[in-house]
């Protein structure tokens, strides 16, 4: 599977979707770093994709985004959307 990788100035985010960090039980490990916005989650490269990194078992393939960091200034911090 490709991922898309989203690169900030000086940060990075990996989207994956909601219902395969359900299946891998990694849903309470995202740190806030990480956003949300309907069916995809965009983990925090450096915070949590490491944990879904070890679920995979592989080094998966990537389609590189170039963002600013402020990118996902209108989406949802993962933490605050599970209130």
């Amino acid at each position: 599977m490709i991922y898309r990788h989203f690169i900030g100035d000086t940060r990075g985010w990996i989207e994956i979707k909601k219902e395969e960090l359900e299946k891998a039980n990694l849903l309470d490990s995202i740190s806030p770093g990480s956003y949300i916005k309907g069916e995809y989650i965009y983990l925090d490269e450096d915070l949590d994709f490491s944990f879904f990194m070890c679920y995979l078992g592989t080094e998966p393939e990537f389609t590189n985004i170039y963002v600013s960091d402020t990118y996902f200034d209108d989406y949802e911090q993962f933490k605050e959307n599970l209130q």
